[in-house]
């Protein structure tokens, strides 16, 4: 049978991010804040794994002042390089964020690669072992990342990429009102302006579509005129389900055959 949105897992919010008023980076609080976005970090990989968390404890634990700011520090250093198409290494971000304290490295690099990918669309990938030397892509193959020319613009590929799954795991075609009571758990609401997206509504029925990511129009038949989302064109031809629902279930900590309605 066609899935439904009941059985669409949302995500819980354990960890938020929030822009403070001296930057555009971003902290870490441990609870949700109304209207802010927030990520769910995976629980389930190995305990040698770069995102690793033994439980909702110990990621409290593992954050907090100085290491909030590193973080931040660290997830706005690395959307700079993205912007600039600029490698980066262990040994930049020691000595430019992390000012050295080796130690601290592998828990605040693990937390702002899983931000920058949750949060934002993009992956921290290792481009070279041999000098630890690291580039930001988007996700999932994915080649827009809705950017504004200016330099406080972020990266909207995050959004997109949870549209594809809503989408996808309702079987195809998402209602409108589905999708956007979806995004409400994130604090992503058509009226309000977001300090990422921007104009929601504007982004998702606008210029994603523009950008061939979706398809938006009226349900055949539907009498008051309700509206639906379905993959675009360039989603098809950039990305695959199986990426999709991969990514999906990374963000609640699962694996893809959690899903065998999928």
């Amino acid at each position: 049978s066609t899935p439904t949105l009941s059985k669409v897992p949302c995500p819980e919010p354990l960890i938020c991010a929030q822009v403070p008023e001296r930057s555009p980076a971003l902290s870490v609080a441990t609870a949700p804040t109304p209207g802010i976005p927030f990520i769910h970090l995976s629980s389930s990989q190995e305990a040698e794994g770069p995102f690793s968390w033994k439980n909702l404890k110990d990621r409290k634990s593992l954050l907090g002042d100085p290491l909030d700011e590193k973080m931040a520090d660290l997830v706005q250093f690395l959307l700079l390089k993205y912007r600039m198409k600029e490698l980066t290494t262990k040994a930049e971000m020691l000595s430019s964020v992390i000012r050295n304290n080796q130690d601290d490295f592998p828990v605040v690099f693990s937390v702002a690669s899983e931000c920058m990918h949750l949060v934002f669309g993009m992956h921290v990938e290792e481009v070279d072992p041999s000098n630890h030397s690291y580039a930001v892509v988007n996700a999932l193959g994915l080649t827009h990342d809705g950017m504004q020319g200016d330099d406080q613009s972020m990266p909207k590929t995050g959004l997109l990429v949870i549209i594809l799954c809503i989408i996808f795991m309702v079987g195809d075609r998402a209602c409108e009102q589905d999708v956007w009571e979806m995004l409400s758990v994130m604090g992503v609401y058509p009226e309000r302006e977001h300090f990422i997206y921007g104009e929601p509504r504007k982004l998702i029925t606008e210029d994603l579509v523009q950008a061939q990511y979706l398809e938006y129009g009226q349900v055949p038949g539907s009498d008051p005129a309700c509206y639906e989302f379905l993959w675009g064109p360039r989603a098809r031809a950039e990305t695959s389900k199986m990426k999709v629902l991969e990514y999906w279930a990374q963000v609640h900590g699962s694996e893809p055959r959690s899903y065998p309605f999928l």
